[in-house]
């Protein structure tokens, strides 16, 4: 029986090393990022695909991955910093839907559906609007194959971030405090129309008081904003898909900006 030599074992051990350091950081992205992060998808189908989407990085970025030192310590503290790499690449691409689900959040509160956190702000009041925005937005990202996105950039980082070491600079902060703050303008973007129209209602139902002072607009005012803001969702749908969209390309290009901060040699 013919058995491989020390140099052979060496070999396998460091692509067995690099490529569960690649699958950490793809279960990292799987559990973090849009989509795959769903609580639909179970656990085990996360960390399958994972194992599947690691071996590939392996077999096509193994080769150029540095050397890794067999320790204890020195391996764990490469674990922790896939973990990082693989939740900041998640993070990134998910804020599209946190937008979706913030955009939604807002016109509930506008609207009506969330009254009960203006007496109870504890109270686990689902955000209906919310949901149904960030299920537009998963219908969009799927018809934009934005999971191809995901997968395209998770072996990206690989050739970008090698397994040993990342660079978390100023312009690593600056590109995620910018995600936050284009997820903000978006999401008020998507839900503008909806609110404009409700503060045109608000307006209309001001100046009612002062000329009706005897009807109880408040009581009033509960039905006919939902009215007009379910009549302001279904007549704004083309515009608020071209904005999901159009905010769809900007947020792909912030991801790999974001991937290309972290890069150890940006030159």
């Amino acid at each position: 029986m013919i058995f491989p030599d020390g140099h052979i074992i060496n070999e396998l051990m460091a692509k067995f090393i690099i490529g569960l350091l690649l699958f950490v950081r793809v279960t990292s992205l799987m559990f973090s990022g849009p989509l795959f992060s769903s609580m639909g998808i179970e656990p085990q189908v996360k960390v399958f695909l994972s194992a599947i989407v690691a071996m590939a990085m392996t077999s096509v970025y193994g080769g150029y991955q540095p050397p890794v030192d067999v320790d204890t310590i020195g391996i764990v503290l490469l674990v922790i910093k896939e973990i990082f790499v693989g939740t900041i690449i998640g993070y990134s691409a998910n804020m599209i839907m946190n937008a979706a689900r913030f955009a939604g959040g807002l016109l509930d509160f506008e609207i009506g559906f969330q009254t009960a956190l203006m007496f109870d702000p504890n109270a686990g009041v689902p955000t209906l609007l919310g949901e149904i925005k960030t299920l537009m937005m998963t219908m969009l990202f799927l018809f934009m194959n934005g999971h191809h996105f995901i997968i395209e950039a998770v072996f990206a980082s690989a050739k970008i971030i090698p397994i040993n070491g990342f660079v978390m600079g100023d312009s690593t902060v600056e590109m995620l405090i910018r995600l936050v703050t284009v997820t903000m303008i978006i999401a008020v973007k998507i839900a503008s129309p909806v609110l404009v129209a409700i503060f045109l209602t608000n307006l209309a139902l001001a100046l009612l008081a002062r000329v009706a002072p005897q009807m109880n607009i408040f009581a009033m005012s509960m039905h006919v904003k939902i009215l007009v803001g379910i009549l302001s969702l279904m007549a704004t749908v083309p515009l608020v898909v071209l904005l999901m969209k159009h905010a769809m390309g900007i947020f792909q290009e912030d991801v790999m900006k974001v991937l290309m901060s972290l890069a150890v040699n940006k030159g």
